[in-house]
């Protein structure tokens, strides 16, 4: 069935994402247009984009994919709707009462001036024949895993992050292209917001800071104090069963610099148990606790449906180390983590979920790549650089002169096709350096990324060794799962192995991406060494670049050494 369905998700890591056809065509963050990390409202620039990409406007959109079981209120205003209009589409929203003028102050509190223009607005206008469709939180985390998993035959499907439409764990069964509910648990069973406590108590961000939580608790020790004192903070399961609820009740939601946060009011105890015992062990033990209490949850599904197959997606799932000890845990033998797993996949989640229940498709793709963002043109690019009167130099081949600056020590900033959707870095819009020196690791978190000295660096390598570096046989392209380095290889690659022997890869494989290949490939030929050192292209703090302005201003205000975007080269010396 020819259709063109846009995804929209409006809240916390807002974005859209367009397929047409059945095919994925563009998926996009807002904090990548208005570099406000996590932003948290409506999503005008990646729509924009999303239509631009595909040829189209937005009177030849036939489904709109919202993220949440109840309909955004500023929906209304974005598509430029009347509320006889809105009730046509959707019709639950006339029990909301005329919200227009609140939505129009939170449009104009929230937004940049340039961005509320009614001009622009009103090319939103959809047409009457347009469907919004509500896709429940959890519903479209899990079909953003499983409708991208290639699985072919019955899975387990779950989904699992802080909160998200009152729930906080979802379990599905997918089979023959449709997903069945099997068990949801409230925000009662949440694991994300017992981490996320953890992690507020360490003095970052709830829904940001968790990675460094997950970073640091490779320095800990697990052991280090009884399990209880902890898990009275917690939620606990046994056969399926929330054998002990935990009463989340008294958390604060608040929004700032237009991005959502919780604030929790245990914080203070929880803070006494990481005064008495330290950050790390805190740390170490909330990773056990929650990989423990996961795997004990998956099992039991897994065991209940006869399945060895699993597809997961939510924030709890961007954990590389919990992904890690469910492989690593023998109760599934195929894995498939949704890459962009946080809040920032809905959109793309919301509209898979519509392609394959409206058109019954029953044929799963499996993902092969994430490059579905902007690209700049080389005529694009060097009007920048002239117009800001920058040197550069154009190259025959930026694979071999990026090789050939890594080979040198130096640390690039490599910008090329389209941008990656996503959390990570996959070859796109990278910072690059030689993994075979450890001190780059200090480096770069001191004098490129401005970050905590204990946040670890990922390897990208040639798909053809992979098993020469890890004890895995799996296809990782996507850096979502950690595994540990064989014990040969931790001397060649310093700077990506982790204090606790593991790193969390992307296999590159020539046809997903042939110039980040054939820099891998040109800088084995010349140090013997088929892997590189790959961190997001960005500082802490503020999202990924999206474009070459985005780059430059990086790339001057930074430790790096040389930037390398589409076919030019500028060097600071």
């Amino acid at each position: 069935m020819k259709m063109n369905i846009l995804g929209i998700h409006t809240t916390h890591d807002a974005g859209a994402a367009l397929i047409s056809d059945g095919k994925i065509i563009a998926a996009v963050n807002e904090e990548r247009f208005n570099r406000i990390k996590h932003y948290g409202f409506l999503p005008i620039n990646s729509i924009d984009y999303c239509l631009k990409k595909a040829g189209i406007g937005i009177e030849d959109i036939d489904i709109i994919a919202t993220s949440s079981s109840v309909l955004d209120p500023s929906l209304k205003l974005l598509f430029n709707l009347s509320d006889r209009e809105i009730s046509k589409v959707y019709p639950a929203f006339s029990q909301l009462g005329n919200l227009k003028a609140r939505i129009k102050s939170n449009i104009y509190k929230y937004l940049e001036p340039r961005e509320v223009l009614p001009d622009y607005i009103s090319s939103f206008k959809i047409k009457d024949s347009t469907k919004i469709l509500p896709t429940d939180h959890h519903l479209a985390h899990a079909a953003s895993a499983y409708y991208t998993s290639g699985f072919k035959e019955k899975c387990l499907v779950v989904s699992a992050d802080g909160v998200g439409d009152n729930i906080s764990i979802a379990i599905y069964r997918g089979e023959n292209g449709k997903l069945t509910l099997l068990k949801n648990y409230g925000i009662e069973g949440s694991l994300g917001l017992f981490y996320g406590m953890v992690t507020e108590s360490m003095g970052w961000w709830v829904g940001d800071g968790e990675p460094k939580t997950m970073g640091l608790a490779a320095y800990g020790d697990p052991n280090s104090f009884p399990d209880f004192i902890l898990k009275s903070f917690m939620p606990e399961y046994e056969n399926g069963t929330l054998k002990k609820p935990y009463n989340y009740a008294k958390i604060n939601r608040f929004k700032l610099f237009d991005c959502y946060h919780f604030h929790f009011s245990e914080l203070s105890s929880i803070k006494r148990i990481k005064d008495t015992y330290g950050d790390k062990n805190i740390a170490a033990k909330a990773q056990y606790l929650l990989e423990k209490e996961m795997i004990e949850l998956i099992g039991y599904w897994a065991k209940k449906e006869g399945v060895r197959r699993l597809a997961t997606s939510g924030g709890v799932f961007l954990n590389v180390k919990l992904n890690q000890k469910i492989v690593e845990a023998n109760i599934i033998d195929e894995y498939h983590v949704f890459p962009n797993a946080g809040d920032g996949g809905l959109a793309l989640g919301a509209a898979l979920y519509q392609q394959f229940n409206i058109c019954g498709e029953k044929n799963i793709p499996k993902l092969e790549h994430l490059f579905l963002g902007p690209e700049f043109s080389n005529y694009e690019v060097e009007s920048i650089l002239k117009g800001r009167n920058i040197p550069y130099e154009k190259v025959d081949d930026a694979a071999l002169m990026a090789a050939k600056l890594l080979a040198q020590g130096r640390i690039i900033g490599w910008f090329q096709g389209r941008m990656e959707y996503g959390p990570r870095a996959l070859g796109n819009r990278s910072i690059l350096a030689d993994p075979r020196k450890k001190e780059n690791t200090n480096i770069i978190n001191e004098k490129v990324k401005f970050r905590e000295w204990f946040r670890p660096f990922c390897p990208s390598l040639l798909y053809e060794v992979a098993e020469d570096y890890f004890h895995t046989q799996r296809e990782e392209f996507f850096m979502i799962t950690a595994y540990s380095v064989r014990k040969e290889k931790v001397n060649q690659i310093p700077a990506v192995v982790h204090v606790d022997g593991t790193s969390r890869p992307q296999l590159v494989k020539r046809q997903h991406n042939e110039k980040f290949w054939r820099l891998i490939k040109s800088f084995q030929d010349l140090t013997g060494t088929a892997v590189v050192l790959n961190t997001s292209f960005n500082i802490k703090g503020e999202p990924m670049i999206l474009s070459p302005r985005d780059a430059l201003k990086c790339f001057f205000d930074t430790g790096i050494d040389n930037l390398i975007i589409n076919d030019f080269l500028i060097s600071k010396d």
